[in-house]
């Protein structure tokens, strides 16, 4: 439509430098979402977008996180795996000496070298559960306490180590945390309970359980506030069946007469058979982490997918944006031009 023409106000200069103005934007729009590889650039450009992704990138933080920790546990539990294998080990090597000493034909002397082998291996898995350590925590003592074993009023002898994994990015321990227990692995904490025996020490009497271990033999009783007291060994106290004193039997485990030597030996099956039911609970774990791990990588790679649908651009279609608008941008300089120089057709009407 014809508006005439005028001195003071360009109309047309005026709608190109607009136009020139919208297509400036949206070139500085693709620009920045070219170099940045973002979308969204700012809250600004989706806010609903841009809060959903947000959750997810956080989300995803805690994903990588809970991986990192469900493999920290994969480790420890393979060191306390790895400890236990070699204890497993001289297990039988103790169990080939007891055999050897309960045996008729060995001198004394055979007998002595027997024990003081035995003994020598007994104090290297003490070693061994005391050193077995990831980042400084204490795998296989079990907080160095005493045997592990049931007594009427209290659970165990000693509290097992226990470790908490948080595997999951939530605050909710029942569905985002694992529990490993580890048993203790000394020598005073494998063996056997051999059953309750009646003990008398300074006029008190007690009802005792008797744990029969590599090294020695003790006793376990449920002290007043409803834990567990460790007794010590007979040669502090007078054992008694039914009423008649029997006086102290043997306190300590070796192999120094074939009698002694299957004391030791039950034991020493005894601890095979605790040994190996540590080693199978700790590959539970360790499958059990392994699932976790898989999950957690899936979990992961799908909210990360999801992440980046809503922030990343998309190059393709927004470098074809960017040429139209560079395209547009060069027009339009070009059409401002012309339409700064329409006013001067007004110059030949003062002719």
């Amino acid at each position: 439509m014809y508006n005439g023409l005028f001195i003071n106000s360009n109309q047309s200069a005026i709608i190109a430098q607009n136009n020139l103005q919208n297509t400036s934007n949206a070139l500085g729009t693709a620009l920045n979402r070219l170099s940045s590889g973002l979308r969204i650039t700012g809250a600004y450009v989706d806010p609903a977008g841009y809060q959903i992704a947000q959750g997810l990138n956080s989300t995803n933080l805690g994903i990588n996180q809970a991986t990192r920790n469900a493999n920290n546990a994969n480790s420890l539990v393979s060191i306390a795996s790895g400890g236990l294998s070699t204890i497993q080990g001289m297990l039988g090597t103790m169990q080939t000496l007891a055999t050897e000493a309960a045996n008729g034909t060995e001198s004394t002397q055979d007998l002595a070298a027997l024990n003081s082998e035995y003994y020598q291996l007994a104090s290297e898995i003490t070693q061994i559960a005391q050193s077995n350590q990831f980042n400084g925590l204490h795998l296989l003592n079990a907080g160095a306490g005493s045997a592990y074993v049931s007594v009427a009023g209290a659970t165990t002898a000693t509290a097992a180590g226990a470790f908490n994994f948080q595997i999951g990015y939530n605050a909710n321990t029942a569905t985002n945390q694992i529990s490993v227990t580890i048993s203790g692995a000394q020598a005073s904490q494998l063996g056997m309970s051999a059953g309750t025996v009646t003990l008398s020490s300074g006029g008190q009497v007690y009802t005792a359980t008797e744990f029969i271990s590599l090294q020695g033999i003790n006793y376990y009783s449920a002290a007043t506030n409803g834990q567990i007291s460790t007794l010590g060994n007979l040669a502090n106290f007078t054992t008694f069946q039914g009423t008649s004193n029997v006086g102290a039997t043997q306190t300590s485990v070796d192999l120094l007469n074939n009698a002694d030597a299957l004391t030791a030996l039950s034991a020493v099956q005894a601890a095979n058979v605790q040994v190996a039911g540590m080693s199978g609970q700790l590959g539970s774990y360790q499958n059990r982490v392994t699932q976790i791990l898989g999950n957690l990588q899936t979990e992961g790679q799908n909210t990360q997918a999801a992440y980046s649908q809503i922030m990343d651009v998309n190059f393709a279609a927004e470098m074809a944006t960017f040429t139209l608008q560079s395209t547009l941008a060069q027009s339009g300089e070009a059409m401002l031009a012309q339409a700064n120089l329409i006013p001067q057709g007004l110059l030949t009407l003062l002719r």
